[in-house]
């Protein structure tokens, strides 16, 4: 039989040319870069352009990467009353709100020839000194009551905010005996009706009050408030104060140091209890116990202690740095901040874990500050307001370091000199 015999007619054949023909063979022939009139298949122009997406998605993320971020200034919310001048007369109090833009601000004063100040601790009243006595202001309603008469410093509140204490000159006529620095002073207690308890009377010496002839001495309580008295519970206080005999001076304008930290509980009567003066009370946290405290009579080193409920028997832990300052605990915690001077003209900032004591990571910022700067921070730890000499105020983002001034220099306004924060309202 012959081959021909064995194949199918053509109309029994499957269709192979048909089948060849129905297939798109294109992508196996490279036509990229042939002449005009070529085109590329769609399989091959999808495949280009995923390519061309992907290269441009990577230049966009690497541009977004290596981007430097335009740092977001801080923002002030709320109301700041700050103190600023200073004569014989006393400082202006004044009061600072953002304007509605958020850019600026408005400036008031609140009244004048003001000495000292102090906030209550949870913020909604503020005890202030004139020549004249000590007045109450409501700074929720504005409403003020005039407490107690005469020279007064080294306000203080208790915990509580139902008390405070403080310092009270003689009169001229009073003079301490063997002291050159004139009439004695005396240490009261006061409820918010201004009705007062004698603590202690020094008879030896004014220590803390003496101030340059012409000037008053709030500057000098601002640097160093030490010798007032420190609130560590709603019903008692400590306080230094000079016992034994009076020593022979050497000179007749030496001031005598207190030698013994004393105890007061507010019981009827009174009891003091006396402990040989060993450390200087740097600040004690309002919303709890833990202290800072310096060896005294000396700026170093800082030392930290979880109360103060037996001096006698007090020993404090060092600060995790050498030679920084304390500049303040945050609002409504025990969260302390201290700064420490890097260079001539950088420092660092960083705070301190509560529960440890332990140094968190700080931040950097391109300044220093005088001894005689005052800083609040807000309660969420996340801003500071600084006040320096000569007429700086400045609110500092406490992570990322960025400061920013409250006024231009250009725009400073009229009688902000040294400016000092007192109380910061944040609602």
């Amino acid at each position: 039989m012959s081959l021909d015999a064995t194949l199918p007619t053509n109309s029994n054949r499957l269709p192979f040319e048909s089948v060849d023909s129905g297939i798109d063979l294109s992508y196996k022939t490279d036509t990229f870069g042939l002449g005009p009139g070529t085109q590329l298949h769609p399989t091959r122009l999808n495949s280009l352009g995923i390519v061309i997406i992907s290269c441009a998605l990577i230049c966009v993320l690497i541009a977004a990467c290596t981007r430097q971020t335009a740092p977001v200034e801080p923002k002030f919310r709320g109301r700041l009353l700050l103190l600023a001048g200073e004569n014989t007369n006393g400082a202006d109090l004044f009061e600072l709100t953002a304007a509605p833009t958020g850019s600026t601000y408005n400036l008031s004063i609140v009244t004048t020839g003001v000495f000292e100040a102090a906030a209550s601790p949870d913020r909604t009243q503020l005890l202030y000194t004139t020549k004249n006595g000590i007045l109450l202001r409501d700074l929720r309603t504005g409403a003020v009551n005039p407490l107690v008469k005469g020279e007064n410093y080294c306000l203080a509140w208790s915990p509580d905010g139902r008390r405070f204490s403080y310092k009270q000159k003689s009169s001229a006529q009073e003079k301490a005996p063997g002291s050159a620095a004139g009439a004695p002073t005396k240490l009261y207690v006061s409820d918010l009706d201004g009705k007062a308890k004698l603590i202690w009377e020094d008879l030896f010496a004014n220590y803390g009050t003496v101030s340059p002839p012409g000037q008053s001495s709030v500057l000098e309580r601002a640097a160093d408030p030490s010798g007032c008295a420190q609130w560590i519970a709603p019903d008692r206080f400590i306080f230094d104060r000079f016992l034994g005999a009076l020593p022979k001076q050497k000179k007749s304008d030496e001031v005598l140091k207190p030698n013994t930290t004393t105890l007061a509980i507010l019981s009827d009567p009174v009891k003091l209890s006396d402990t040989d003066r060993k450390w200087s009370i740097e600040s004690i946290c309002q919303v709890g116990s833990a202290a800072l405290v310096r060896p005294h009579d000396q700026n170093q080193p800082i030392l930290i202690a979880q109360n103060l409920n037996h001096l006698e028997t007090l020993n404090p832990a060092p600060a995790p740095c050498s030679g920084c300052r304390f500049v303040g605990f945050a609002a409504h915690s025990c969260v302390p901040f201290f700064i420490e001077e890097i260079t001539g003209t950088k420092s660092e900032l960083f705070a301190l874990s509560p529960s440890g004591w332990q140094r968190q990571r700080g931040t950097r910022l391109d300044r220093t500050f005088s001894v005689a700067a005052t800083m609040l921070i807000n309660s969420s730890a996340r801003l500071m307001i600084v006040g320096d000499v000569p007429a700086s105020l400045l609110l500092i983002d406490t992570e990322t370091g960025e400061t920013v001034p409250f006024f231009a220099k250009s725009a400073e306004p009229p009688g902000l000199l040294f400016p000092r924060p007192v109380v910061w309202i944040e609602n």
